[in-house]
């Protein structure tokens, strides 16, 4: 076998079966990355001394367990992963790509990362980000650009768009991601693979930047953490490992995940929304929307075009945007976000955003959260009527590399950069409800093309059993042609 064409869950199974030990996994991906990275820039910290040292540990382990038969083995004993560089790793940099962090070293692993070493993962080194995880391609001012793993024209997506190009190109196995509007889901769309965004709160942040090191934590709403894989049952695995409070964070409650049942696609109920009024998408997507419908349906489940009755697209988009740039600007000087407030007048909605966020007082904030409430309740109850939303990710397949300057075009037609970006993966941070991304097909021009999954509020189980039904109709995770060998 060649470990780095296999997932997660089947390296861990080889490496437990003693078909493989974590050593020759991990070399295997060590070797692959010195001779790929190079021309995608995915991996911008590897750390080849310390994923040896853990992997040597993992085969001593799993020696001593067959010996004396006592110590259990973690999900992902011996399996090499990556992390998106916004996150602490003990003795690494962490920069989230802000020049002024660029000698940032972490003395601690962030808790999520802490939990993927207890349950056995080595890590292979940290990941690409845009500067404070704040885009949609990822061009970081320290560590330079990373290129779609399909086309090294085209963005790899953003913000944990290194990652997605690691696991696209059989680099990683398993990457840990943050979002916030879209940033584990947008990434596995460009780059063709699976992520999961679960429910706000389920998964804690702590030591991911932003929050600054030492600064007030202010992304207080909407920011999750999930993975990027190859397989839903990897997402599966990582959540369960990643997933439950850590006394950081208050607002994080102990909701168990439960089983994830066993579903078949008869009497599955889907609801599908092909476009938002918000970004029409490509014709390209809507033919990918359809014709996912369409294999849903032959095999038997109940799917049906459908949205939330009198769901506003815009006041919801407002919202998101506004909540986002209230927690950005929250820390800056009075100066500086008067200087943002003179963009009030601007045909740009993400520069009108900025401009009320500038001047957002107390009881307008509050508003905004009230609005946020009666989303997600509209949101949950249109769900009691299906198992899953399925939509798209983002407007189109991965675009060439542009200025954030430049409006995005679809079909011929410009629209707002961020506000483009955002347009379908702004709603499921705003709810806090779960979404899983699954490679769905492709363009004209062979870019893959993914679709999401939303679920109910603290239904990841639900969902991804939904989400693995989904997966059995679908073609096998494509593999990026330049990469396939």
């Amino acid at each position: 076998m060649n470990p780095c064409f296999e997932t997660a869950t089947r390296l861990a199974r080889a490496i437990r079966n003693g078909r493989l030990s974590s050593v020759e996994a991990t070399r295997s991906h060590l070797e692959r990355i010195a001779r790929e990275n190079p021309a995608l820039n995915a991996l911008v910290v590897v750390d080849r001394d310390g994923a040896l040292k853990a992997a040597r540990a993992a085969d001593r382990a799993l020696a001593a367990r067959k010996s004396d038969g006592m110590k259990p083995l973690g999900p992902l004993h011996g399996v090499p992963i990556t992390i998106k560089e916004a996150f602490d790793v003990a003795g690494l940099r962490t920069t989230s790509s802000h020049p002024p962090l660029a000698d940032n070293v972490a003395t601690q692993d962030a808790t999520l990362v802490a939990r993927l070493r207890a349950a056995g993962a080595v890590i292979l080194g940290k990941t690409n980000v845009p500067e404070l995880c704040a885009d949609f391609q990822t061009d970081s001012p320290i560590f330079g650009t990373t290129k779609n793993a399909w086309d090294e024209r085209r963005t790899a997506g953003g913000s944990t768009g290194g990652g997605g190009v690691a696991v696209a190109a059989r680099l990683s196995p398993l990457e840990l991601g943050s979002d916030i509007g879209g940033s584990v889901r947008n990434p596995a769309h460009y780059n063709g693979i699976f992520s999961l965004k679960p429910t706000e709160w389920r998964v804690p942040g702590h030591g991911h930047v932003p929050d600054l090191p030492g600064a007030t934590r202010s992304t207080r709403y909407m920011g999750t953490f999930g993975p990027l894989a190859r397989s839903v049952d990897d997402l599966d695995i990582a959540l369960r490992v990643i997933a439950g409070p850590d006394g950081y964070e208050a607002e994080a409650g102990p909701v168990p995940l439960g089983p994830t049942p066993r579903l078949s696609a008869r009497g599955l109920r889907i609801a599908v929304l092909a476009s938002n009024p918000l970004v029409p998408v490509s014709a390209d997507t809507a033919a990918v929307v359809e014709a996912t419908a369409k294999r849903l349906s032959k095999a038997g489940a109940r799917v049906k075009p459908a949205a939330p009755d009198g769901l506003d697209w815009q006041q919801g988009w407002d919202d998101w945007a506004d909540l986002f740039q209230y927690m950005i600007l929250s820390a800056q000087p009075l100066a500086e976000r008067e200087r943002h407030f003179r963009k009030s007048h601007s045909t740009d909605p993400t520069a009108r955003s900025v401009a009320r966020a500038a001047h957002l007082n107390m009881a307008q904030f509050f508003a905004v959260l009230d609005r946020r409430d009666r989303l997600a309740r509209q949101c949950e109850t249109f769900l009691d009527d299906y198992d899953a939303w399925l939509m798209p990710v983002m407007p189109d397949a991965a675009f060439i590399r542009q200025s954030q300057k430049r409006p995005l075009t679809i079909d011929g037609v410009d629209h707002p950069y961020f506000f483009a970006g955002t347009a379908y993966n702004f709603l499921a941070n705003l709810t806090g409800q779960p979404s899983i991304v699954l490679p769905c097909g492709f363009s004209k021009e062979g870019m893959p093309i993914g679709l999401q999954l939303t679920g109910r509020r603290w239904g990841e189980a639900k969902l991804l059993g939904v989400a693995k039904v989904l997966e059995t109709l679908l073609p096998p995770c494509p593999v990026p042609p330049a990469y396939a060998s």
